[in-house]
């Protein structure tokens, strides 16, 4: 069934007075937000591009910042996590992925025992909690961050036909997704999709959003811009647009329990690394696992 022209009409129309009463109610940080995709998105595709430790690099940014914010939400909570030991887990982790070795494995593991042993002699609030806080700061987002530095290292040995290209493609369908559920959700919201985490998200975004993801990657299929199948096509696009929300209820739910609106004003006008990068970091083990599994 073809959409009406008046249904069309609508969207646009919506859009356009959206776009107007944000670009009036909000100059000051617009133009914040402009100045950080200006200067960083150039930065970003470079980094992809180049691979290597140059990827490595922005990985290890997102993580490590990442799990700063994590570890900023937890003391809200009351639980003290360990920072620094959090920190080192992460960054071994993902050198393992860059460079497997015996080696880096034992260092993780005596790090993890530091961890466990330090809460005898920290006496800080409750050892469970405080030992669950520093593990969670790893898990969320250290190990999700090297899940996207082994899509980008390892990816060609998975089948994955070019890496840079392809994770290009994923940041593109990602930002596809939440305009078109934007969007989709302001035109026709009418059903709440988690309205205890997120009240403004509906099942009718989300469709959209999904739809998004769909005309990016298989906008790739068709044009070729790097050889992906149709099945690949396929799956990236579900994943995408069904996790990639996921993500973003996940780290929204996190900052409602913590009482803080956004992660961190690392990125001035974008909130925090999580608030930016909270749906790639979660779609990469299942784009991770699609390409281990194919």
């Amino acid at each position: 069934m073809r959409p009406s022209v008046k249904s069309i009409l609508k969207i646009c129309t919506i859009a356009g007075i959206s776009a107007i009463k944000y670009w009036k109610n909000n100059m000051k940080e617009l133009w914040s937000r402009i100045l950080v995709a200006v200067a960083g998105i150039p930065v970003l595709i470079f980094l992809i591009w180049q691979g290597s430790w140059y990827f490595f690099f922005l990985t290890a940014v997102i993580g490590l910042a990442g799990q700063w914010e994590i570890y900023r939400m937890i003391r809200q909570k009351e639980a003290r996590a360990f920072a620094l030991p959090g920190y080192a887990l992460t960054l071994l982790l993902m050198l393992y992925v860059m460079q497997p070795s015996s080696v880096l494995a034992v260092v993780m593991l005596l790090v993890l025992q530091f961890v466990l042993l330090s809460e005898m002699f920290r006496n800080k609030a409750s050892a469970l909690l405080n030992v669950g806080a520093t593990l969670t700061g790893v898990i969320y987002p250290g190990m999700l961050a090297a899940a996207l530095l082994w899509l980008r290292i390892d990816g060609a040995e998975r089948g994955i036909a070019h890496p840079a290209a392809y994770i290009l493609t994923v940041f593109v369908a990602i930002w596809a997704n939440d305009t078109f559920a934007y969007f989709t959700g302001k035109a026709f919201g009418r059903h709440k999709l988690f309205e205890r985490v997120s009240p403004k998200k509906s099942i009718e975004g989300l469709i959209g959003g999904i739809a998004g993801t769909f005309v990016v990657f298989f906008t790739v299929h068709y044009t070729q811009w790097f050889p992906l199948g149709l099945a690949e096509a396929f799956f990236n696009s579900l994943i995408v647009g069904l996790i990639g929300p996921a993500g973003d209820l996940v780290e929204s739910w996190f900052k409602r329990d913590s009482g803080l609106k956004d992660s961190s004003q690392l990125l001035a006008g974008h909130g925090g690394i999580l608030d930016r990068f909270d749906s790639l970091l979660f779609v990469a083990p299942f784009l991770v696992a699609l390409y281990s599994l194919i």
